[in-house]
């Protein structure tokens, strides 16, 4: 690694006992003082880059030589370039470039739900510099990063690249849905959003009818905006109604709610107190 240390022995033999020195190029790096019979150690210190070594032997009989490589080898650079090329609802593709000279190992791909809290999960072994992340949840903010490594380790991360995941019908229905009487021939419903839109939540439908052993298709239907509540008017009086609503974003519906039932009061105007009591029957 750069600021290294490495120490090269050289020893050679012979009779008469040879002088040996350290020399790089035409530059003697062994003082006078310190050349010796038959070995020498030339001690380095904070090597910043690669460079051929050349230890000399040196007698009446002659002179013979040999070179010593040494190279330096750093922690690979960030990769360059880190983009999102694809994108679903659970999965994501992206691209980089190696933004190293030299070979490197492999990739990590670390990512993470755009949150303070939440550490990066990592991906290790990754051989190109294209890869796809699945599993990921619908409609959701996430934070990529790469990096290289190389036989000395783990260099820097890239830049930072945000996106959001694509939409998805949602996976679970409104929440504690309720309902109550305003009248013989009303009813008003309540709810709260699913608690997995996958999206961004077009509006709502609610599914009614008194004969709930019929065919979905056949019950009557009432559709609402973005909203958490509304109210159902031209109901029959004295008339058990059963309930089933829905979310939908722009890539669909999402599951239906259980039933929910409530019976009109009979003719006439609703008394006072109804409005304060709710008839609600899971089943």
């Amino acid at each position: 690694m750069p600021a290294g240390s490495v120490n090269l022995t050289c020893v050679a033999v012979g009779s008469p006992m040879p002088l040996v020195k350290w020399m790089s190029g035409e530059v003697e790096l062994t003082l006078e003082d310190e050349q010796s019979l038959g070995r020498n150690i030339l001690q380095l210190t904070n090597i910043q880059q690669s460079a051929n070594y050349t230890c000399v032997a040196i007698s009446t009989l002659g002179m013979i030589e040999t070179t010593a490589q040494v190279f330096v080898k750093a922690l690979p650079k960030k990769p360059t370039f880190l983009k999102v090329t694809e994108t679903t609802a659970t999965s994501v593709t992206l691209t980089w470039e190696s933004g190293n000279t030299e070979p490197v190992s492999y990739y990590l791909v670390q990512y993470r739900s755009k949150s303070p809290d939440n550490g990066f999960q990592e991906i290790n072994g990754v051989a190109s510099t294209r890869y796809s992340i699945s599993g990921l949840s619908p409609f959701s903010e996430y934070e990529f990063r790469v990096l290289a490594s190389n036989s000395i380790g783990r260099g820097p991360p890239s830049s930072i690249v945000e996106i959001r995941t694509g939409e998805q019908a949602p996976s679970s229905p409104p929440l504690y849905i309720r309902a109550r009487l305003l009248s013989s021939t009303t009813i008003l419903v309540e709810w709260e959003p699913p608690e997995e839109s996958n999206g961004q939540l077009q509006g709502y439908r609610i599914y009614y009818s008194s004969e709930p052993n019929d065919p979905l298709s056949s019950w009557q239907t009432h559709n609402i905006n973005d909203s958490k509540f509304t109210s159902i008017t031209g109901l029959m009086p004295n008339i058990t109604y059963s309930l089933r609503m829905l979310g939908f974003t722009s890539m669909g519906d999402g599951p239906l709610s259980d039933v929910l039932q409530i019976k009109t009061q009979q003719g006439g105007k609703c008394p006072p107190q109804c409005a304060s009591v709710k008839h609600i029957y899971n089943i």
